[in-house]
């Protein structure tokens, strides 16, 4: 059996060292075949990007004998040897201008010497890579591939001035290399999000970008013919050691990993990095959430804490999920470049996305952080109240559901409190979705809706959220629009609750009526 690569990229040690390696090789070569040689190309992080920009490299230096058993060993692609320029953004000192600077210029001089060239005469970053790409066009025209352009400028994103100027340092890169367009083979970028091409790819605005075309869809995770072909040796250990099976393995992989898609082509694939780690760990978990949720998706959270009511279901114009700038950053967009809403369904007669949770894993775990983000609560507290939210419905203890839910709320700092309803109903709405989640986790059925809706096994749950106001008038608003009708034919008690949230200088409660009808 294979053995699995957890957190390796490198496709040189994938290849020789019986790892699995899902082979892409022949979206690879459609990529290059058909005239098209400059690309962008984003991805969520742990997506596979660097190991894609490895296979490149390997590709362009003619190292051909590292493909055996791969499609493009066997097809018509010539295996002409080409310098490469290889620079992840990632792996270069990015804490401040001037050490990204002098990361960035030691990096192109070892890759300098890598060929037996001198660039140290050149006296700046930009003349080092003028001077490196003319002195490696000698030997053939270059291949330039850039990983992670945008990290030095995400890790700054809270700091406008300095994402800016790591902007302008990666944009004035990219001026050089558009007026070295005669000496390029190829230029590949990825990154995960995608910011103004106007303002970072100014001097090469012709970049192909392929980030959502249909001829990227598949180009990186995992397709379910793919997961079936590749891993079944691994999934038949885990369905033997839990004495269910195959097939039963297979729909928990699908419902925790599942679900991501990347053009208007209905394809789905999985999470590569959450797949991996749970064929090796053999246990379902948030693998890909938790090795790293930027920070600062949660100040922009704060920020914009009104548009959270458009999560799960959100509908949006397909070039709206485009690119944008850093003074204006969306918090939709960004949330379905991450990876943390993908495309559920797209209408062409209006030209509309819808986004949607991509799996459990990111539902779940993006629901706490949501929920932690707009309380500054700890993710650990908000799952214990979570679960005792849910004991508390379960046992129709509404008493201790309202002690809890005043406790959680009554942490938040002051400084939070907004007097608005929405910011109440976003927070209580999160919750309710994080304790429907918990009820799922073990059974994954469908066992509640959200919407201030809570179903359970013995009793369904109406709420109205009030702020400031008598909880008689919240429960008035249930019993007046009738939002019970349509859940009486589960023949089940329906238990409408009033909750009012009451909010001064002083002191924070939490006051409710209920009626069982």
């Amino acid at each position: 059996m294979k053995y699995l690569p957890i957190d390796l990229s490198t496709f040189s040690t994938m290849m020789t060292e019986n790892y699995v390696y899902v082979d892409k090789t022949e979206y690879i070569y459609n990529l290059f075949s058909g005239g098209s040689r400059l690309y962008f190309f984003s991805r969520p992080r742990r997506f596979g990007k660097s190991l894609l920009i490895s296979t490149l490299k390997e590709l362009f230096l003619g190292n051909r004998e590292l493909f055996k058993g791969l499609w493009i060993y066997t097809s018509n692609y010539q295996w002409d040897t080409y310098p490469v320029i290889h620079l992840d953004f990632a792996n270069i000192s990015h804490d401040t201008a001037d050490n990204f600077n002098k990361s960035l210029s030691w990096r192109l001089r070892e890759i300098a010497r890598e060929y037996n060239i001198d660039i140290s005469a050149a006296p700046t970053i930009n003349d080092q890579l003028s001077s490196l790409i003319t002195q490696l066009a000698q030997i053939n025209k270059v291949v330039i591939l850039v990983d992670e352009y945008d990290k030095p400028i995400l890790d700054h994103i809270s700091d406008l001035e300095k994402a800016d100027i790591m902007k302008k340092a990666i944009a004035s890169m990219y001026d050089v290399i558009k007026s070295m367009d005669a000496k390029i083979r190829a230029i590949f970028v990825t990154g995960v999000t995608k910011f103004a091409k106007t303002s970072i790819f100014s001097g090469m605005n012709n970049l192909n970008d392929i980030s959502f075309s249909d001829q990227s869809a598949q180009l990186l995770g995992y397709t379910q013919k793919e997961l079936i072909h590749y891993f079944s040796e691994h999934i038949d250990a885990i369905a033997q050691i839990n004495q269910r099976s195959p097939a039963d393995i297979l729909e928990l992989i699908k419902t925790w990993y599942n679900g991501y898609q990347f053009s208007e082509l209905p394809i789905k694939v999985y999470n590569p990095f959450s797949t991996m780690y749970y064929l090796s760990k053999q246990k379902l978990a948030n693998y890909w959430f938790k090795s790293g949720t930027p920070t600062f998706l949660m100040h922009l959270i704060r920020k914009q804490y009104v548009d959270l009511a458009k999560i799960p279901t959100a509908e949006i114009k397909s070039d709206h999920l485009e690119t944008f700038e850093l003074t204006d950053v969306p918090l939709i967009p960004l949330l379905f470049q991450t990876g943390y809403l993908t495309i559920a369904d797209y209408n062409t007669k209006n030209n509309k996305i819808t986004l949607s949770y991509p799996n459990y894993e990111v539902e779940e775990s993006f629901t706490q952080f949501i929920v932690a983000s707009l309380t500054e609560i700890t993710p650990a507290a908000v799952d214990t109240a979570a679960s005792r939210l849910l004991n508390a419905l379960t046992q129709q203890d509404l008493d201790s559901f309202c002690s809890v839910l005043q406790a959680l709320f009554a942490r938040i700092p002051y400084t939070l409190h907004i007097n608005k309803e929405s910011y109440y109903h976003s927070i209580f709405q999160f919750l309710v979705n994080l304790l429907i989640l918990e009820a799922q986790s073990e059974i994954l059925t469908n066992v509640g809706r959200i919407d201030t809706v809570i179903q359970m096994d013995e009793q369904i749950y109406i709420f109205e959220l009030k702020i400031n106001k008598k909880p008689q008038e919240a429960l008035n608003q249930i019993l007046n629009k009738k939002y019970y009708e349509s859940y009486t034919m589960h023949n089940k008690p329906i238990v409408l609750v009033g909750l009012s949230f009451h909010i001064t200088n002083a002191h924070f409660f939490i006051e409710y009526v209920s009626q069982k009808i």
